[in-house]
């Protein structure tokens, strides 16, 4: 390992205390002051012409961006959001979701910093579509979202947003469709050749100790051309590629997903006031309505929401991602036209995360505990359960893991246009995508033991490695819990001594397909108001299959530990400044003696790490293989076809000397979904602690099971725009819309939620007593009638505002429902709670507002003519409600009885929903110099689980600044600099409710510079 180089304490005060100013005002200065040069310039070329020559401007940059942006909402007839660029590459943002958010009401889900799942009105990801030239895509999630950040900015030439809907789209987005285009050769007209180097820099990367790579690198290149012969006519082709190198680092302070709600009632002996586990036997509430008092025996009870443990994670990555994209324009005649096109990318994200872990958290100390008998600290709960400070003694651990997710992304189709006549064309599609997902993880724990690994005492634990802690959460100014530990060093890697187990899992393989074909007419009737009437059909079959996880476990004796700790460790913590902008100024840990002093060894933000494929392999004596996928009752396999047929006319003509156009027609969709699963006898299995780590099946042939659902529904719409005057416009859209669950949600498999990744769990029936059905095939479409109005002032080609209304009623929503289930464990037969969802009759409501303005000072006769600037915000408000399936109200079956049981937590919104979203730019260009500062945010939302989706987790609220400078040196060389996540936003998660801390993560901001050619 390298020695680790401890940064100078005045540049960390500077770098903490003056980072958002100096970055901001350095930004700003280098504007004004490249704008005030760059203005003098062409004032002197200016006084040098003629006087007589007439000035012609050509618009590019952010400035023609937004002009096109302009045009197609203005020239569509539906309310349409969008950006395209006259040259490829031009795209201002760095990946497709970042483009996306400037867009109005867009907003993203943040991984690793960047945008990747993309909401449309502050709507979940769920409720909306996308399509790659005009075809679905598929992807690795188990969801219907696209993860944006697979595919580069660069390959694309428009994207859009299609907010109502007509009836030649594609079903499935009531919030909207979200459109991507690569450049189709010959419309593109001109030939081209780019080659663009981008260096990716992340400031957080310096802290790290032994970095994948200092710099990132992301080199992109395309070329495009045309030809023309009098034999084969005009044939356009275009290539591109990507090589994408960077890092991610990232600093998270977690708890495990799964929660107890622990009893927290002074006159039981159970609960928060048990000798054990606070949700051992009867430490969780009764909360099935006694149907003999019509009363759940706990309604009134007071409770702890507690997770099994609490862990701060330290990571270090590498991404390492390919794209290629291809295209073939083809016009033998004026009849006829070939489109084949096809994309590919393939990425490799590895991962070595070193996790410190207290991981005994449902063992609290009660109120009622002697002083002495505990660390200095009492038990703090909010009056909603959550909570805030607590002490125990637990076991610590390291766990160390290895991670790496390999992900291939496969598309294309041929789409060929026939013009019968000069009134009627044909078309017809054939397309394909695929996404292919693996997740490999290698783990090893080591635990606390009252004996190091060289036999010498530890002073800090007990018989059992038990450790005197206090835990406090969102205190004193930090995001995140901090502890406070008795005598334990953590950072002193001889402590973890016992209880060493080394996971080897294939933890996600995954594979979605959609297969699809359409043919599609348009004819221009003889009829003076109607503009074409179009129709055509389409088939698609989408295939998934997940096998959510197979594990290889390995348990080793303690004499095994000191040689392995001794070769893997780290001689020093990973990361300097590890999570301080988080903590509020504490340290992470610290270590305390019996009378409360501080002891500085110990102390700090740091703890130790080891290797872990050093780790694992001298444990096992040989490299970790990771298991081939294996029939499991997790098991999900589906297969959903789809017909549907559509018939829709264009009009265009004038109502009382108005301008009147748009379109209506109706769309018809059939949908047959089909779902397998397996059932079989299982077997338990334990560690040499003797705690229950896994239930896999037991070898006995398993039981393949099937179910499904079909279902029919007419999507009719009606688009209509008047232009009022030239620079005023009103719109108006009916339509019925669905969205139909992700394909995870229509599985048939089975797991167990009691089951924890990071602890040993107390018995079988714990583990076992909650079950989660891994989807439900009978799952309905959710299902929407939809008003939009809106009013919109087109000044001139670079002002536009805009007020859009738009309402939305659900018919039907989404309840959980839960049922006594028998599973034979060791020939034991264990009843269990299975919670699945499914549609309800209830109706609810969305409605909401969006504002669009941009404007620019190209008008004025001076440097200040290169500003401008844009806005937009969307509010909305909605009355649906989700209910956590395991803490939410509910109906619970046995057999034949149902029961209703009572909900602790407030009812989640729809999945993504987010009550505010608002994006700002404001740029300045000159001459060849484009400067940018963008701003989003986004309110608060719940964002699902693809393995439990029945959990509510909310993300909070975020606001990301962005900034980009180019210069084009000439017609063929532009230099930029851009930067995301300007200030280092973190990303805050709760769970099961917004008090509950469950995650936050820490990304840092990411810089580029780069050099583009272009001929």
């Amino acid at each position: 390992m390298k020695t680790q180089i401890k940064q100078n304490k005045l540049y960390k005060a500077i770098k903490l205390a003056y980072w958002k100013p100096v970055l901001a005002s350095a930004f700003c200065t280098t504007t004004v002051l490249a704008s005030g040069a760059v203005y003098a310039q062409q004032q002197n070329e200016s006084t040098q012409a003629n006087q007589d020559t007439t000035e012609i401007i050509e618009v590019k940059g952010i400035r023609s961006t937004i002009q096109d942006s302009i045009d197609i909402k203005r020239e569509s007839t539906t309310i349409v959001d969008g950006i395209s660029a006259s040259d490829i590459g031009d795209l201002p943002a760095l990946s497709i979701g970042e483009a996306l958010e400037t867009l109005t009401g867009a907003s993203s889900h943040r991984e690793q910093g960047g945008a990747t799942e993309i909401s449309i009105r502050g709507l979940g990801p769920y409720l909306g579509s996308t399509v790659f030239n005009g075809r679905e895509a598929s992807n690795g999630s188990g969801d219907r979202s696209v993860n944006f950040s697979q595919f580069p900015s660069e390959l694309f030439n428009k994207i859009a947003i299609y907010k109502t809907q007509e009836a030649s789209l594609i079903e499935g987005g009531v919030s909207g469709q979200i459109a991507l285009e690569t450049v189709k050769p010959l419309d593109y007209g001109k030939r081209s050749f780019q080659f663009e180097y981008k260096a990716n820099w992340n400031p957080d990367n310096s802290d790290l100790e032994d970095p994948e790579r200092d710099l990132g690198s992301r080199i992109t290149a395309s070329f495009i051309d045309q030809y023309e012969s009098a034999k084969f006519g005009e044939i356009g082709i275009s290539v591109g590629a990507q090589k994408n190198l960077a890092t991610n680092p990232e600093q998270e302070a977690r708890t495990t997903s799964g929660w107890r709600d622990c009893r927290f009632d002074p006159a039981s002996e159970e609960g928060i006031y048990s000798t054990g586990t606070c949700d051992s036997g009867a430490g969780d509430l009764a909360l099935e309505v006694d149907p003999a008092t019509g009363v759940a025996p706990d309604a009134n009870t007071p409770y702890v929401f507690v997770p099994s443990s609490y862990s701060y994670r330290q990571n270090i990555t590498d991404d390492d991602r390919e794209s290629l994209f291809g295209a073939v324009q083809w016009r033998p005649n004026d009849k006829l036209e070939i489109n084949i096109d096809g994309e590919y990318s393939d990425r490799v994200f590895t991962e070595v995360r070193n996790d410190l872990v207290f991981a005994e958290s449902r063992r609290i100390d009660a109120p009622n505990v002697a002083a002495e008998d505990h660390i200095a600290g009492d038990l703090v709960v909010t009056e909603g359960g959550a909570l805030r400070s607590f002490t125990n003694e637990q076991r610590i651990e390291t766990h160390s893991h290895y991670q790496e997710r390999l992900e291939e992304y496969t598309g294309g189709g041929i789409n060929i246009k026939y013009n019968v006549s000069d009134v009627l064309r044909v078309s017809a599609d054939f397309s394909t995508s695929k996404t292919e997902r693996r997740e490999n993880i290698i783990q090893t724990r080591l635990q606390s033991e009252p004996i190091d690994i060289y036999g010498n005492e530890v002073v800090g634990a007990d018989d059992d490695g038990r450790v005197e802690t206090r835990t406090d959460i969102m205190q004193n100014g930090a995001l995140i819990p901090t502890f406070t530990v008795q005598n334990f060093d953590v950072t002193n890697a001889d402590l973890f001594a016992d209880a060493a187990r080394t996971r080897v899992d294939l933890n996600q393989f995954r594979n979605n397909k959609i297969d699809a074909f359409r043919t599609d007419f348009d004819y221009i009737p003889d009829i003076d108001f109607l503009r074409s009437i179009k129709g055509g059909l389409r088939y698609s079959q989408l295939e998934y299959e997940s096998v959510p996880r197979v594990r290889d476990e390995f348990t080793f004796d303690d004499e095994a530990i000191a040689g392995a700790s001794e070769a893997c460790r780290n001689s020093s913590f990973p990361e300097s400044g590890f999570l301080s902008a988080v903590s509020g100024g504490q340290p992470l840990i610290t270590n305390v003696d019996e009378s409360g002093n501080v002891i500085e060894q110990g102390t700090g933000n740091a703890y130790a790490t080891f290797d872990p494929l050093c780790l694992a392999s001298n444990l096992l004596g040989d490299d970790p293989s990771v298991p081939a996928p294996r029939d499991t009752i997790e098991n999900v396999e589906v297969e959903e076809d789809t017909f549907a047929v559509y018939l829709q006319a264009d009009y265009d003509t004038f109502i009382s000397g108005y301008g009147v156009r748009g379109n209506f027609g109706v769309r018809y969709v059939q949908t047959e979904v089909n779902s397998a699963g397996l059932r079989g006898a299982l077997t338990a299995v334990y560690d040499d602690e003797g705690g229950l780590s896994d239930i896999v099946e037991d070898g006995s042939e398993l039981t393949r099971i099937e179910g499904g659902s079909d279902y029919s529904e007419f999507l009719p719409s009606f688009n209509l725009v008047v232009d009022l005057t030239e620079e005023v416009i009103v719109r108006g859209a009916l339509y019925r819309a669905l969205s139909r669950p992700s394909p995870s949600d229509l599985g048939y498999g089975r797991s167990f939620s009691g089951l924890s990744s990071d602890s040993a769990n107390d018995s079988l029936n714990d583990a076992v007593g909650l079950a989660v059905a891994n989807g439900n095939p009978s799952l309905e479409p959710l299902l929407s009638w939809n008003a939009d109005t809106a009013v919109e002032w087109y000044a001139n080609d670079d002002t536009i505002l805009a007020l859009g209304l738009y309402y939305k009623s659900f018919e039907g929503g989404f309840e959980n429902t839960s049922a006594v289930e028998t599973f034979t464990v060791d020939g034991q037969d264990i009843d269990t709670i299975v919670t699945t969802q499914q549609k309800d009759d209830d109706t609810s409501t969305i409605y909401g507002v969006e504002i669009t303005a941009s404007h620019s000072l190209s008008y004025l006769d001076s440097w200040l003519r290169g500003f401008g600037a844009k806005i937009s915000y969307n509010y909305s408000d909605s009355d649906f409600e989700f209910e956590d399936a395991q803490f939410g109200a509910s109906s619970v079956y046995d057999g034949d009885t149902e029961v209703e049981r009572v909900g602790i937590v407030p009812p989640a919104n729809l999945f993504g929903f987010s009550k505010h979203v608002l994006s700002t730019q404001v740029y300045y260009e000159m001459g060849g110099f484009s400067a940018a500062l963008n701003y989003k945010y986004r309110s608060e939302y719940f964002q699902q689980f693809i393995s439990t989706p029945g959990n509510l987790r909310y993300v909070g609220d975020t606001g990301v600044f962005e900034a980009r400078m180019s210069y084009r040196i000439n017609e063929h060389l532009k230099v930029s600099v851009e930067a995301i996540n300007l200030f280092d936003e973190p990303r805050r998660q709760y769970n099961p409710q917004m008090e509950n801390f469950s995650e936050v993560n820490v990304y840092g901001p990411r810089m580029f510079a780069g050099i583009q050619y272009r001929y």
